[in-house]
């Protein structure tokens, strides 16, 4: 999908698109399937599914479509017209033969009609090249829908997984204060504890228990967004299941400065749009200027050959207030499309930094939490060792048992985050098309 250079110069990237992002954990080349990188064979298949079945993709694909015919019209116009004519007539017999006076004759034209516009200031040509922009353009806006199908597909399917682990997490956790409950329930039946224990014990049950519909309710959605974007309906979403969330093994490749110029859909979009503008102030130049065609006629018309070549000249110089008025607008137009591209490669690199920034600092959060987890069940065994040899009361056990739940689902959700960070980035650098 790389673009061609414009017939119009684009404005230099700027300084810090010309190296590697700062941050960057890879400069290597993006990956053009990048979500092979997860080795996931399920979401390879909804990817390729959404790719095939995607009402939005289609309605790009039309719109490509309609753009390339387009273009050819423009290009045709570049070449002769030809016309093929022919007619039948009645004709009336000569005076001097009576005899056939009476019986009905026919007379046959058959005629050859070409039209040619000699484009001598590029009138045709330049309109030529607009289409094409616009064509390409209309690709790269292609390309932008099908990236945006890929991401949005890889970020579901992500989200079903981690809704599923997040799940596991909470029913674990659930399970294990059930089971302090049952406990606590029998030391107030003995007069071990009184009731503020077990109503804490309680209240931290009813907490945990309150977070699993909420991971449910997000496992649901994930699987109706994925079966939109494959275009089925909601009752089709059930069969939508994974097992464990896919991870990215090694560093991640994302690329330079310059590549992501040529890469990302919406850059070549804008760079094409413009060179579709600049093509048509020349357009719009070049009626300033006559407009010469050649005329040719040939044919055999009332019985005898004859045939002829005309020039034509057209010229509308005499309302030139018009003609100045489509030329500034023409400029105009372009203007616009240069402060659209000037802001979509900022855009872009905001966005890439950006990523790469929330990337790094939610891995390092990851890790964090990671080592928190370890060191918060460890903190929970050791406090309720020490309430179960009596040097310690049981609300001690409660707190720390309480943290290590909170730690755990934090560095759950963390990993949760990070996985989108992932998609995020990848939709960022443009990755996927070449």
């Amino acid at each position: 999908c790389m673009a061609k250079p414009p017939p119009n110069a684009a404005p230099p990237p700027p300084q810090a698109a010309k190296g590697a992002f700062i941050g960057a954990p890879d400069a290597a080349p993006v990956a053009v399937e990048w979500w092979r990188l997860y080795g996931d064979d399920a979401l390879n298949d909804h990817v390729a599914r959404a790719l095939a079945a995607n009402r939005d993709l289609r309605v790009a694909l039309a719109t490509l479509d309609a753009a390339r015919a387009n273009a050819r019209l423009a290009g045709a116009n570049r070449t002769p017209d030809v016309m093929l004519e022919s007619g039948a007539s009645p004709a009336t017999r000569a005076a001097n033969q009576p005899s056939t006076s009476a019986v009905p004759t026919s007379g046959y034209e058959l005629g050859l009609t070409a039209a040619w516009e000699i484009d001598l200031f590029g009138r045709l040509r330049n309109q030529s090249s607009a289409a094409s922009a616009d064509a390409e353009a209309a690709a790269a806006a292609r390309d932008g829908v099908r990236l945006a199908v890929v991401a949005d597909t890889v970020a579901a399917y992500l989200d079903l997984c981690w809704a599923g682990e997040l799940a596991g997490i909470a029913a674990n956790q659930i399970e294990q204060q059930r089971r302090q409950v049952e406990t606590v329930s029998h030391q107030l039946r003995v007069g071990e504890v009184s009731p503020l224990e077990l109503a804490q014990s309680r209240q931290l049950l009813g907490r945990l228990e309150a977070g699993l519909p909420i991971f449910a309710a997000d496992a649901q959605r994930a699987r109706y967004l994925l079966a939109n974007l494959q275009g089925l309906p909601p009752a089709d979403a059930g069969r939508f299941q994974c097992r464990r969330p896919p991870a990215i093994a090694g560093s991640l490749p994302v690329g330079d400065g310059p590549g992501l110029l040529a890469r990302r859909p919406d850059i070549r979009e804008a760079e094409r749009r413009l060179a579709a503008a600049g093509a048509r102030v020349k357009v719009a130049t070049a009626e300033m200027y006559p407009r010469v065609s050649l005329g040719a006629s040939g044919g055999l018309i009332a019985g005898a050959l004859d045939a002829f070549i005309t020039p034509l000249i057209s010229w509308s110089f005499i309302n030139p207030a018009r003609i100045k008025a489509r030329i500034a607008l023409a400029k105009a137009n372009q203007e616009g499309a240069l402060a659209q591209y000037d802001a979509t490669w900022l855009r872009a690199l905001r966005e890439v930094e950006s990523a790469l920034a929330d990337l790094d600092a939610e891995r390092r959060a990851n890790q964090s939490l990671t080592a928190a987890v370890t060191d918060a069940r460890s903190a929970a065994r050791r406090a309720q060792a020490r309430v179960t040899i009596g040097d310690a009361g049981p609300l001690l056990a409660l707190d720390a048992r309480r943290t290590a739940f909170d730690t755990e689902l934090q560095a759950g959700l963390s990993a949760r985050r990070l996985a989108q960070r992932h998609v995020f980035l990848h939709r960022s650098i443009g990755g996927g098309w070449q």
